[in-house]
Formats: C-alpha cells, structure tokens, sequence
C-alpha cells in the first residue's frame, strides 16, 4: 500500500536576466514588512505567476511592477525547483512549499527605472555584472549569470 502524499504548496515563478552594456539589472527583495529579521538581498526581477497566466506573460509583468521597465524575452535560460520546509517558509501557512523557478533572458523595450510600492521588492538597479558577486544577494543571480554565459557566451558585450 501506497502511503499518501503528506499536503503541500507550489510556487510557480518566472524571473528574467536582463544584462545590458555590461550591466545586469536586479531587484531588491525586502520582507522585512512581514518578517522583521528579514536580510534584503537582491535578486532577479520576477516573481509568481497568477492562476490562468502564461509564465511568459507572469515574467513581462513582474519585471515591469518591480523595476518600471518593459522587456522582451530573447530565451529560455533554465527550470530550477527547490524545497522550502514548513518551518521555513516566511508565511508560516504550516506546508511544505515545492518552489518552481522559470528562468529567462530579457531585454529592456520601454519604460525607465522606478521602484515597486507595496511588494516583494523596494528598489531596482543596474549593477556591472563584474561586481555583482560583491553584492548580498540570492543564488538565483548567480545561476542566471552562469546559464547566460553557458548559453550566450557574448552577453556581455
């Protein structure tokens, strides 16, 4: 007999990697309005994708509410899933979280720099992708720069 499956959430999520002239933008995750003790630390703009969205579509939108700026994909860089325990998750909701990560390639169409009000995210920048690794930052950054240099070993040019 099979045991049951123990109840749990997922997170489906896209973010985009633009680089730029050398410089690669990222965002400024900050809980700290929900978690107090919460470390800010920068990350890809993106985010999760809402029930009946395209994950493509989630991407555009999350980029735009967290930095101001439109984009265009320009590919699929890669999946990441990971395991947030119960104990862990920043809500507390009492579930294990199985966290789905679509990684993309992005480019700037319009818009200019601003900041998010009210979200996940309280500011934007663009940072030279030679010292992006002096920031405090997600690992989800560095896996972006490595899948960009695996698959577009020009990108910074």
């Amino acid at each position: 007999m099979t045991k049951p499956a123990r109840a749990f959430d997922t997170r489906l999520a896209a973010y985009c990697a633009v680089v730029d002239d050398g410089q690669m933008l990222l965002a400024l995750w900050d809980a700290r309005a929900t978690n107090p003790d919460h470390a800010p630390r920068w990350t890809l703009p993106g985010g999760g994708v809402e029930l009946g969205e395209s994950i493509e579509a989630g991407a555009v939108r999350e980029v735009e509410e967290e930095t101001g700026y439109r984009v265009e994909l320009t590919g699929l860089l890669g999946v990441d899933s990971g395991h947030i325990p119960a104990e862990r998750r920043l809500h507390g909701e009492g579930r294990p979280l199985q966290t789905v990560a679509v990684l993309y390639s992005a480019r700037v169409t319009g818009g200019r720099l601003r900041f998010e009000v009210g979200g996940s995210t309280s500011r934007a920048g663009w940072f030279p992708v030679d010292e992006v690794g002096e920031l405090n930052r997600v690992g989800r950054v560095d896996q972006a720069l490595a899948l960009l240099h695996d698959n577009e070993p020009d990108w910074s040019a």
